[in-house]
C-alpha cells in the first residue's frame, strides 16, 4: 500500500456522512457519524413554483425529458406520491401531484447547478430539486456531476445550459441571462474567495472519487492527496498539474492507474474521480 494518505466516507440519502476513515499508513482511525438532512442527490429538494421567480437565478425554459435517467418517472400525469395543499379560511389549493412531463436547469444562489422536475398540484406547482454538480466562478463543474447525471457534461454559456456538447437549453429570460449569470459568478467567488483565504483551512490539491451502490441509495467518498511532507512515502503519486478542479479522470492514464491500484478496484463501472482544491 501507497504511503500516501486516504479519506473514505459513506454516504446515503437520509444520511449524508455515515462514517469517516483517516487512513495513515498502517494506522486507522474513526469518526462518529454525522446525520444531515437530504441533499438532493438521491432524495429530492422539494419546494413549491412560484407563478413568477424574482430570485434572479439563471433559470431555464421548460422541456421534456431532458435527462434519461428521469424518463421513466417523470412521465406527463404520473403520480408523485404526494400532495401539496395550502389551507384559506374559504376553502383549499392544491391536491396531490403529478408530473408535468417537464423539467428545467438552474443555477441556485449557492453556487450549485440543479435540475428540476416539474409536478402540477391541483391549480399549484412544485419542483423536485436534485443537485448535478457545485459549479466555480467560471461556471465549470468543480466537481463530477452526482449519480442520476453521470457520464454527461455541462456547460454554462450565455445562451443556455448546453448538454454533451450539443443540447441547448436556453434560458427562460435570455434578455437577461448575462447579467444573472454575472450576478451568480459574483456570488460564487465571493463564497470561493472566503474559502481560499480562510487562515484555518490548510489547502492541497486531492484525487476525490465517489463509488456509488445504487440498489442501496447510497455512494461512498475516497480521497487520495497529490502531495506529502514526506517524499520517500510519496514514490507512485503522478502529476496532476496538467488537471483542473472537476476536470474527470481517465481510467487508462496514469492518474487513472493509481488510483485503481491504491483503492484495489477492479470493476470500476460504479465509479467516478476528478480533482479537486480542498
Amino acid at each position: 500500500m501507497s504511503g500516501a494518505s486516504s479519506r473514505k466516507v459513506f454516504c446515503g440519502s437520509a444520511i449524508l456522512c455515515v462514517a469517516l476513515w483517516v487512513r495513515l499508513s498502517a494506522a486507522t482511525a474513526s469518526a462518529q457519524s454525522r446525520p444531515a438532512l437530504g441533499d438532493g442527490i438521491f432524495t429530492p429538494i422539494i419546494a413549491p413554483v412560484a407563478t413568477i421567480d424574482k430570485t434572479g437565478r439563471p433559470i431555464t425554459v421548460e422541456v421534456t425529458q431532458p435527462e434519461p435517467r428521469f424518463s421513466a418517472s417523470m412521465v406527463a400525469g404520473n403520480p408523485t406520491g404526494d400532495s401539496y395543499v395550502i389551507s384559506f379560511s374559504t376553502a383549499s389549493a392544491g391536491g396531490p401531484c403529478t408530473y408535468t412531463g417537464t423539467g428545467r436547469y438552474l443555477i441556485e444562489s449557492t453556487g450549485s447547478l440543479t435540475f428540476q422536475i416539474l409536478a402540477e398540484c391541483g391549480k399549484l406547482r412544485r419542483a423536485y430539486s436534485y443537485m448535478i454538480c457545485m459549479l466555480d466562478e467560471n461556471l465549470r463543474c468543480s466537481e463530477a456531476p452526482w449519480w442520476y447525471f453521470k457520464d454527461r457534461a455541462y456547460a454554462i454559456t450565455n445562451k443556455g445550459i448546453v448538454v454533451n456538447d450539443s443540447t441547448v437549453v436556453p434560458w427562460k429570460d435570455g434578455a437577461e441571462a448575462r447579467e444573472e449569470l454575472q450576478a451568480a459568478v459574483t456570488r460564487i467567488k465571493a463564497l470561493r474567495d472566503r474559502f481560499r483565504n480562510d487562515p484555518h483551512v490548510v489547502h492541497s490539491r486531492v484525487i476525490s472519487c465517489r463509488n456509488f451502490h445504487p440498489a442501496a441509495r447510497s455512494y461512498e467518498i475516497h480521497e487520495l492527496p497529490t502531495t506529502c511532507l514526506i517524499k520517500s512515502l510519496c514514490d507512485g503519486i503522478p502529476s496532476v498539474d496538467s488537471l483542473r478542479d472537476g476536470d474527470p479522470i481517465d481510467w487508462n492514464s496514469p492518474v487513472g492507474s493509481y488510483v485503481k491500484q491504491h483503492n484495489k478496484i477492479v470493476d470500476f463501472s460504479t465509479w467516478t474521480c476528478w480533482i479537486r482544491t480542498q
